[in-house]
């Protein structure tokens, strides 16, 4: 009968015990599927970021209708309430 291995806990790092690159290790020592990941993941966050900002560009016109439509109501809405109380006087 074999038996997995028990996974390793997962180890908590304080904010100050992460470890950062230095500027002795270069890419060389850098594994190339790892940088490949890397390059992937770069590449995939700036095609959403691209997206996002087509999305919101495209959005501007129905966005600033939206807010100017709110706007609008919203003030008429004092406004009734303001009349309201004129005739009550």
């Amino acid at each position: 009968m074999t038996h997995a291995p028990n996974p390793c806990p997962a180890k908590s790092f304080e904010a100050d015990t992460i470890p950062t690159l230095s500027h002795d290790m270069t890419m060389v020592n850098v594994p190339r599927a790892v940088s490949l990941a890397l390059d992937a993941r770069a590449a995939e966050k700036a095609a959403l970021m691209a997206l996002s900002e087509e999305l919101v560009q495209n959005l501007r016109p129905e966005i600033e209708r939206m807010t100017s439509d709110m706007v609008q109501r919203t003030l008429q809405g004092v406004w009734d309430k303001r009349s309201k109380i004129y005739q009550q006087e």
